[in-house]
């Protein structure tokens, strides 16, 4: 167990004697790939191939994200089975010779499955990004910024983006086929610099993943949505309150404070980790082998010097869970 030590000039918040869920205590959890493509533009599989290769996976749902035109594919969502509507915008700088230097790319997920709209690719230019944003809103989408690190961005460059609602922690393109970072350190930085956006996984899918090409694109980040019921209307309702996280692998149970008592519950995992807005101070659980699944963790400290507590966890095999940070 590592604690903190706090400096001696730093004055302590009082603790609530309230217990706070950090994850809503009641509710299901469902798995999400909250970004892919199919056929409608430059996907490998169908909307239907999809959602058979998915569910097959266990997953509950995917959003359909394709670029610049929202489809909706109601006819897919069953009663195992939620068929998100969406796209990805794309915002780009080009040199003289017409080669993109630059890009920024958002997802837009309705709340309404039968919106639908085409929209172009648009220039790189942040009063455009905001506008767009703004238009999306003005349509009832939830709006995430995707792949940060592959598209080059800043963290100030991704503080310019207004109204945003998420980011992506983990993208399997920028991360397994590009061989990028994942987002999860920029994302710490956007917190530290006073960013406030729940994280998002996805696998950003497009090619196929047999017969010649690399199995890297498919079931390799997801969302887990904690929600009463597997309905369009339920996922999305638990987006807008943050009841979710990202994931590679871990899954959280539950998440709750106890005044400096914070208590995770979730999959067996090698570490538990809690960050704040300093790098060098966070409280962490750690072992050696995949076993631990009820941890109580002083965060005292903390909440003496950070805004906010964001809860990580980690396996063995190096698969890391991200969630919805707390702000005090």
């Amino acid at each position: 167990m590592q604690r903190i030590i706090v400096p001696s000039d730093v004055k302590k918040r009082e603790p609530s004697d309230e217990v706070i869920h950090l994850l809503p205590k009641e509710g299901n959890l469902y798995k999400l790939n909250l970004h892919s493509h199919s056929t409608i533009t430059d996907g490998h599989f169908t909307p239907e191939e999809l959602k058979e290769i998915y569910k097959k996976e266990g997953y509950h749902g995917v959003a359909f994200t394709d670029h610049r035109a929202c489809v909706p594919h109601p006819e897919l969502t069953d009663d195992s089975f939620v068929a998100l509507t969406g796209t990805e915008v794309d915002f780009n700088y080009r040199d003289e010779s017409g080669y993109t230097r630059k890009t920024v790319h958002i997802n837009a997920i309705a709340r309404d499955d039968n919106t639908s709209f085409t929209i172009p690719s648009l220039p790189l230019c942040y009063d455009v990004i905001n506008e767009t944003v703004e238009k999306l809103r003005e349509k009832n989408c939830i709006v995430t910024v995707n792949h940060p690190v592959f598209s080059d961005m800043s963290c100030e460059d991704l503080l310019k983006i207004k109204g945003m609602d998420g980011v992506e922690v983990y993208n399997s393109i920028g991360t397994m086929f590009n061989n990028y970072s994942d987002d999860s350190a920029f994302y710490e930085y956007f917190l530290r610099a006073g960013g406030k956006a729940f994280p998002v996984g996805g696998d950003d899918c497009h090619l196929r993943f047999e017969n010649g090409s690399p199995f890297v694109e498919y079931f390799q980040g997801f969302t887990m949505v904690k929600a009463p019921q597997l309905t369009y209307s339920s996922l999305i309702e638990a987006m807008d309150r943050g009841a979710l996280f990202a994931s590679t692998g871990p899954v959280f149970h539950n998440i709750w404070l106890e005044g400096d008592t914070l208590r995770v519950q979730c999959s067996p995992v090698c570490g538990v980790f809690v960050h704040g807005k300093y790098l060098a101070y966070k409280a962490a659980e750690l072992e050696e082998s995949d076993c631990l699944t009820d941890v109580s963790i002083d965060i005292s400290g903390l909440r003496a010097i950070s805004p906010y507590i964001w809860v990580q966890l980690r396996d063995k095999a190096g698969k890391k869970a991200w969630a919805k940070p707390y702000w005090f």
